[in-house]
C-alpha cells in the first residue's frame, strides 16, 4: 500500500468521479482506476461501486475513508515536521553525472533531495567517465553519478550500484540490420566502429567497450572516434559506423535522429550507473544524500511494490 494510492482513493471519494480525480493529480484515468483497484486487491474488499455513469462508495471505502484520511494526514505532519528539521542543514554538495544520464530519472532524485534540505548547494557538473572519478579523487567532487568500470582496483573510491542498462547497438536506419528486433554480437563483426574519446583508461572503460568484441571472437574495426555521445548518434546517422551505447541514452533517441536502436542478445544487463564518492572525503552531505537515494534505489529494484 502506497500513500500515493491512498490519495488517490481520497480524491475519488471527494469527487465520485475517476476522470476529475485523475485530473487533479495529473495523471490518466486509466492510471487512476489501475491504482484504486490494485489497492482494492491488496484489501480484499471492494472501495467503490461504479459503472459507466455513476461512482458510489462502498460500505468498506466509507470504513476505510476515516482511516486513509487519518495516514495521510499524519504523514503529512511528519514530513512537515521533518522538512522543519532539515530546513536548517546547510552546505555544499558537488554532484556530477556522466554524460546522457541526465535524460533518466536523475532531475527526480535531485528534486527530491532539494526539497528536503532546500538550505544545501547542489552545483552539477556533466562530464565523461574519466573525468568524474578523476574529480572524486581529487575531491572536487563529492559524489558522482557514473558507469561502473574497473573501479574496485583504487581503495579510495567507494560506490553503491544504482541502477543497470543494457548495452545497444545504434545502426543507421538504411543498415541491413535495422529492421531486427534482436542481433547477436557476431552480427556486427567487421563493421565499421565509432567510439567515444576518452582521454585516459585506467578506470577501465575502453577495456570494457573491447570486452564486447573479445568475448564475441571479434576484432574492432574502429573508423571514428568522436568527443562526445551526440557526435557518436550523428556520425552513425550520417553512415560512417555503428556505436555502442548504454540504454539510458539509446532509449531516447527517437526518429529524428535517423539512426535505429538494435538490442544484442546477452547485453541485457551490462552497463551499471554507481553512485561512487571519495571515502576520504569528510563531508557531512554524502551521507545525507546516500540515505535519501536509497527510496529510489528500492523502486528501482522492485519497480511494481
Amino acid at each position: 500500500m502506497q500513500t500515493r494510492q491512498l490519495e488517490y482513493f481520497i480524491a475519488v471519494c471527494e469527487t465520485l468521479n475517476f476522470t476529475k480525480a485523475a485530473q487533479k493529480f495529473f495523471i490518466s484515468q486509466t492510471a487512476i482506476t489501475q491504482q484504486i483497484k490494485a489497492l482494492e486487491s491488496e484489501l480484499g474488499v471492494e472501495l467503490f461501486y461504479r459503472n459507466n455513469r455513476h461512482v458510489e462508495i462502498s460500505p468498506a471505502g466509507k470504513s476505510f475513508l476515516e482511516d486513509a484520511n487519518a495516514i495521510v494526514r499524519r504523514l503529512s505532519d511528519a514530513k512537515t515536521r521533518m522538512q522543519g528539521k532539515d530546513a536548517q542543514l546547510t552546505g555544499t554538495l558537488k554532484i556530477g553525472y556522466v554524460e546522457g544520464y541526465e535524460k533518466v530519472g536523475l532531475s527526480n532524485i535531485l528534486a527530491d533531495f532539494h526539497e528536503k534540505y532546500p538550505n544545501v548547494f547542489i552545483p552539477l557538473e556533466r562530464d565523461n567517465v574519466p573525468n568524474l572519478y578523476d574529480h572524486i579523487l581529487s575531491n572536487e567532487f563529492d559524489l558522482i553519478f557514473n558507469l561502473k568500470f574497473f573501479i574496485d582496483k583504487f581503495p579510495d573510491v567507494e560506490f553503491v550500484d544504482f541502477e543497470t542498462f543494457p548495452m545497444r547497438a545504434i545502426v543507421p536506419v538504411s543498415h541491413p540490420l535495422a529492421h531486427r528486433n534482436l542481433i547477436k554480437p557476431k552480427e556486427l563483426d567487421g563493421a565499421p566502429l565509432i567510439t567515444m574519446k576518452s582521454d585516459n583508461s585506467r578506470y577501465g572503460q575502453d577495456p570494457t567497450i573491447m570486452k564486447f568484441f573479445t568475448d564475441a571472437d571479434m576484432i574492432p574495426n574502429v573508423q571514428y572516434v568522436s568527443s562526445d555521445v551526440e557526435t557518436s548518434i550523428l556520425s552513425v546517422a550520417a553512415g560512417l559506423g555503428f556505436a555502442l551505447l548504454p540504454g539510458y541514452i539509446t532509449d531516447h533517441i527517437n526518429s529524428n535522429d535517423r539512426v535505429t536502436v538494435l538490442p544484442i542478445e546477452g547485453m541485457e544487463k551490462r552497463m551499471t550507473i554507481v553512485v561512487a564518492w571519495n571515502k576520504k572525503n569528510k563531508n557531512p552531505l554524502i551521507k545525507t544524500f546516500l540515505d535519501t537515494i536509497n527510496g529510489f534505489r528500492a523502486n528501482l529494484e522492485n519497480p511494481t511494490s
